[in-house]
């Protein structure tokens, strides 16, 4: 089994000036992005890494590239690390989606677990692949093992460490380029968590 996990949300990208619903958009990551990435390279550059896992979506391969350069590992595309699927929402501004739908809207406030946006996906589903992808890798793996992510991700498989529920979700700081340190406790028989960059 996994001793130790390094879970890394992807550098920068830019949305533009108003906040968005950014789930599956394929958006690279911005130069203030590629930057961050050459900082966490400089970071993990004495760290030994024995595996690398990786959303598909291209702001976290261009982290997971520039982290990895010069380390000669293998880095392995995992689909259930993408980030939450907002469907009819992607890609669309929060204030035009409160102005359109304020039904809706209110809806995911009310129900932030469950709420599906038209053609999406909830947080519950997000959860469900997310954990069941982390529990898998860090149950067959060995030694350790970063994964590159997502806010929506990282949060999903931290909350239950953490012992905070769906209604604390937003609570729980996923900055870009944000490294969380994850240390299986044998003794305790459950991981501890801290942020380390």
């Amino acid at each position: 089994m996994v001793k130790k996990v390094y879970l890394l949300r992807h550098g920068h990208i830019d949305n533009g000036s108003e906040k968005r619903y950014l789930g599956r958009t394929d958006i690279p990551l911005d130069q203030q992005g590629i930057e961050q990435a050459r900082m966490l390279h400089d970071y993990f550059k004495t760290i030994t890494l024995d595996m690398v896992f990786t959303s598909p979506l291209k702001r976290c391969l261009q982290t997971t590239e520039i982290v990895c350069e010069g380390k000669n590992i293998h880095y392995e595309k995992v689909e259930a690390f993408c980030e939450i699927d907002m469907g009819e929402w992607e890609n669309m501004p929060m204030a035009q989606i409160k102005s359109a739908y304020p039904e809706l809207y209110a809806k995911r406030g009310e129900d932030i677990e469950h709420f599906t946006p038209p053609h999406g996906e909830s947080f519950h589903d997000l959860s469900g692949r997310a954990r069941y992808a982390f529990n898998a890798i860090t149950h067959h793996a060995t030694g350790t093992i970063l994964i590159i992510a997502h806010a929506g991700v990282n949060r999903m498989i931290l909350m239950p460490i953490l012992g905070l529920t769906f209604n604390d979700l937003f609570s729980i700081e996923q900055p870009y380029a944000c490294v969380n340190e994850l240390t299986w406790d044998e003794k305790r028989m459950q991981w501890d968590c801290r942020k380390v960059f």
